[in-house]
């Protein structure tokens, strides 16, 4: 069976992500302090000092654009290093908006180091040109977006899972505009800790200025394959105008997915610090088996178990391999 990296986005990150981890692996630890030095080395900030703040709570607000996103890239990054060390090799790599980057360095298309000025570059942009924003999870139907004016018109959709739920950006008068609206029709959502409306108009101010950066900077052949969530399919090369669509379009998970089921038989590993795109895949437990998808890292101090079942199921795997061709 076949490995691919996933890689989750903006909205997924929190203070103190991977702090079990962090403490029973010393291999991780290492990765984390290797990558922190890049960090700083290219922005002058030592990104383990704000994820691991003891001053912070893990339920308190990680929007912060620049800080946010390079954090959750090198927690990401750290555990695909991780898990490459331990000869859990990938296979194919698949993120989700931000996750891109992550799944661009792993595939090969970029270094570490360029990934993190890119997407300090971005954060860099949108704090200057864009209008703050924000973002929600709506657990309803994705009809009642197109029935109403309110969010039809004022908001967009940033990602649509199988119409059941769906997730909605735009400026902060649009969003609580909407808020207002679900609280009073009763409508479950739930606020992402970002700090604009990713994958929606409030951040295309910044389009010319993130452009100009994007199209400094020349990408490798990639090593294997690297299934977007912007176009839904396995890619060949990379530009820059895809790291504008990563920020711009929906995100398009459930459809990519559905090219990757057509592709091989994989086993999903799901290297976000919430598991959410393992909960979205097991969302799809009638199509593909829950045994195949492996969380690791997430905010409820099981990463260390989580990491032994995706080891152990490796092991298994590459034994019944071996017996099979003895």
């Amino acid at each position: 069976m076949k490995n691919i990296f996933l890689f989750s986005g903006q909205g997924t990150q929190y203070y103190h992500m991977g702090s079990d981890l962090r403490g029973s692996h010393p291999g991780f630890e290492k990765n984390l302090t290797q990558l922190s030095q890049i960090v700083s080395d290219v922005t002058g900030c030592s990104i383990l000092d704000i994820v691991y703040d003891p001053g912070k709570q893990k339920s308190d607000n990680f929007s912060d654009c620049r800080l946010s996103n390079i954090a959750l890239l090198t927690i990401e990054y750290a555990l695909a290093e991780t898990l490459i060390q331990a000869d859990i090799i990938p296979d194919a790599v698949c993120g989700m908006s931000l996750g891109e980057y992550t799944a661009a360095v792993v595939a090969g298309a970029m270094t570490f180091e360029t990934a993190v000025y890119l997407v300090a570059s971005a954060g860099s942009c949108f704090d200057t040109h864009c209008e703050p924003g924000a973002m929600l999870a709506v657990l309803d139907d994705i009809s009642i977006y197109h029935d109403n004016d309110i969010l039809y018109h004022a908001t967009d959709i940033a990602f649509d899972c199988h119409g059941k739920h769906f997730v909605i950006a735009g400026d902060i008068k649009a969003i609580n505009e909407a808020e207002k609206y679900l609280r009073q029709k009763n409508i479950c959502f739930q606020s992402l800790s970002v700090a604009f409306g990713y994958h929606s108009r409030n951040i295309d101010p910044a389009h010319n200025a993130y452009a100009e950066v994007l199209n400094n900077h020349s990408f490798r052949q990639l090593h294997m394959p690297l299934y977007s969530t912007v176009t839904t399919c396995c890619i060949e090369y990379l530009d820059g105008n895809h790291f504008w669509r990563t920020a711009r379009e929906p995100i398009r998970l459930m459809e990519a997915l559905e090219s990757i089921d057509n592709s091989e038989c994989y086993r999903y590993i799901d290297l976000g610090p919430t598991g959410t795109v393992a909960n979205l895949l097991c969302y799809r437990k009638g199509q593909r088996p829950v045994s195949n998808i492996f969380p690791i890292v997430t905010p409820f101090n099981n990463s260390q178990m989580n990491y032994s079942k995706l080891v152990n199921a490796v092991n298994q795997n590459s034994m019944r391999s071996f017996a099979t061709h003895v």
